[in-house]
């Protein structure tokens, strides 16, 4: 699939990938080994100037599987955005290997699964075939900056 069908598809989404910032802590967002591209964990809430922007709360005690989704696609856009900075181009992705989430869950919540839902459907729907991934979903007792959910994912390119 072309980078001009995967950014089609990702407008029809309403998704404009860009303005990725790196980050200030030590350690690369993504690595290189071979023909697999590690991803460190991309969160739905960092802190940039002090100041912590995007979905917060633990899910089933402050917020809900709705936001939760909302925060998992926020995560999707996150990784993509790193692969185009990368590999300047999205085509270059051949698949999607596996995807790790780790919710934010207070006690007794159970549905992790559907809230990274939010994360695989963006996925699945840039990048068609590519996109579909083996996948986990852990639920956690806190996360940095109490962000509500964190992605990592580990992908084969060309």
């Amino acid at each position: 699939m072309s980078h001009a069908t995967i950014t089609q598809r990702l407008a029809d989404m309403s998704i404009v990938l860009g303005g990725y910032r790196e980050p200030a802590s030590r350690y690369k967002p993504a690595i290189r080994v071979g023909n697999l591209l590690y991803f460190s964990g991309q969160l739905s809430a960092m802190e940039y100037d002090g100041v912590v922007a995007g979905i917060t709360g633990q899910l089933g005690s402050e917020i809900g599987v709705d936001a939760g989704y909302e925060a998992a696609r926020q995560c999707a856009i996150g990784l993509l955005n790193r692969a185009q900075t990368m590999l300047g181009d999205l085509s270059r992705i051949r698949q999607i290997a596996r995807l790790t989430g780790y919710i934010n869950s207070g006690p007794g919540f159970t549905d992790q699964h559907l809230v990274l839902n939010g994360c695989s459907d963006v996925l699945i729907a840039a990048l068609g075939e590519a996109g579909t991934h083996t996948r986990l979903a852990i639920g956690v007792v806190g996360l940095s900056f109490n962000t509500s959910v964190e992605v990592d994912c580990i992908v084969e390119v060309d």
